[in-house]
Parts: C-alpha cells; structure tokens; sequence
C-alpha cells in the first residue's frame, strides 16, 4: 500500500520539500523530515507513527479545529502520534530534523 496515493492530503503529496520517502514496504514508511527555520507545512494527514528527533527543536502545530500547541524536542527523543492532520511551523531558530516511522493497517 502506497500511503502518497491512499490519501489525499498525505504528508508527502503535500508538503514534499519537508517530507522525503527514505524506505517504504508493505508495513511500513520512513520519512526524513526537515523543516526550515520559519517554514511552514500546509494541512496534511500523518497515519500513526514513531519520530526519533535528531536535534533540538521548537515547532507549532495546528488541527484542523484551529487549536495550536507549541511543542519543543529535544535531540535524541522518541515520540509517537496516533494517525491525523495538522499543518506545522518552525518556530524556533535551528533546523527541525527527524525520522518519522509511519505505520500502514
């Protein structure tokens, strides 16, 4: 199952200067994500995933509802997020890297 072509608003369709396919199989789907100082991804759906952040960073999400969180990661931290949309922000001044396992059903 490709995700890029099973939902329309995928991370990668949308945002592709962000998101960069590095590995993809049948159960799975690894993201390499950069987001720039002051850059700015437009509303896009993530399936539920695993981040490995691999520098400090401060982003700002939005959700669909408009509701915002900022959100600061520190360089060697693990998080998980259930599968969703949201539009994000690089609100801070270094580079936001991470590598994003994203689980397919």
């Amino acid at each position: 199952m490709n995700l890029e072509k099973t939902h329309p608003d995928d991370a990668v369709n949308i945002a592709p200067d962000i998101h960069t396919v590095i590995f993809e199989d049948d159960k799975l789907r690894v993201l390499k994500v950069t987001v720039q100082p002051g850059a700015k991804a437009k509303m896009h759906w993530h399936p539920r995933n695993i981040n490995y952040i691999t520098g400090s960073s401060k982003l700002q999400f939005t959700k669909p509802d408009g509701s915002t969180a900022k959100v600061t990661f520190r360089g060697g931290e693990v998080t998980s997020s259930p599968e969703g949309s949201h539009a994000v922000e690089n609100v801070g001044n270094t580079v936001v890297c991470t590598i994003q396992v994203e689980m397919k059903s």
